[in-house]
């Protein structure tokens, strides 16, 4: 890859681990399922009057944008309830776990031996984690931010299943779909929407654009470019930065404290996500000190 594309890379899992600081901070005035209504909505509108709608069925349309009312609205009231900001980039990340189990039921591709190792020292990190009540106020929002992550490894699943896409548009048009049932949703179980709106600081407003413009729309347009023209598994290991940036950009912005306990889950989930993004090059090195002369080694 080219060294200025890999800086895009990097900038791209910037945007998206200071994002969970942002919506943090911006959601201390927000009701947490209408905040998440305000950041799909601003990502569809207006966009969606200039890109033509994707080659896909409205029901896939439809599947698509409620496997995101899931997530958004699990994460969202998991923060509000107490994830910091910093672990639930990390927890968010255990997706690509989940995409490999559900992978094996929906796709019929199972993992090899080394990527079951990845999953199960990263779940045992996941496991750690839940045991720090030192980190979280509240275990229902752990579970929470956790179901938000089993929905983001479901929406790789939906993706692959669009076949060969425009994924921008698909982004685009599936981003006109989470706005009302969030919004209703939002009303049954929450309270305070107009005030928010009318109260709203420069910080909520900048939030919710953030997230949308820039989380969602530029950083996702961006991904899909270097997508286009490096293999995937050339790509996506730059998401493991995303946790790193996301604990690092929480410490700054809102002084965000790591226990030691979550450290080592932190290291523990890292290690098996690194196993699952790299299996092929440790399975390629293992074969090589297989078949290297003793002399050699």
């Amino acid at each position: 890859m080219k060294f200025q594309h890999a800086l895009i890379a990097i900038f791209v899992t910037l945007i998206w681990g200071s994002a969970f600081a942002v919506i943090e901070i911006g959601m201390q005035g927000f009701p947490p399922i209408f905040n998440a209504s305000l950041r799909f909505l601003t990502a569809s509108i207006p966009l969606v009057f200039f890109i033509k709608r994707p080659q896909v069925s409205p029901w896939f349309l439809l599947l698509f944008g409620m496997n995101y009312v899931l997530m958004f609205s699990l994460m969202y009231v998991g923060m509000k309830w107490g994830m910091p900001s910093g672990l639930t980039s990390l927890v968010l990340q255990t997706a690509v776990l989940f995409a490999l189990i559900l992978s094996a039921f929906a796709l019929q591709e199972f993992p090899n031996k080394l990527q079951i190792l990845g999953v199960l020292i990263g779940l045992s990190g996941i496991a750690l984690i839940s045991t720090d009540r030192d980190s979280f106020t509240s275990i229902t929002a752990f579970l929470l931010v956790l179901g938000a992550a089993f929905f983001y490894g479901a929406s790789s699943i939906i993706m692959k299943r669009a076949g060969n896409v425009d994924m921008l548009a698909l982004l685009i048009w599936g981003c006109l779909i989470p706005p009302l049932p969030l919004f209703a949703l939002s009303l049954m179980l929450e309270s305070g929407q107009w005030q928010a709106l009318t109260n709203m600081s420069f910080m909520g407003g900048f939030s919710i654009y953030y997230t949308s413009l820039l989380g969602t729309v530029l950083a996702f347009a961006l991904w899909g470019w270097l997508l286009k023209r490096y293999p995937a598994n050339m790509v996506v290991p730059f998401n493991l930065l995303v946790p790193v940036f996301g604990i690092l950009t929480s410490y700054i912005l809102l002084d965000e404290q790591v226990t030691q306990t979550a450290a080592i889950a932190c290291v523990i989930v890292f290690s098996g996500l690194l196993i699952v993004s790299f299996h092929n090059k440790i399975n390629q090195w293992a074969l090589q000190k297989i078949r290297m002369p003793r002399s050699q080694q």
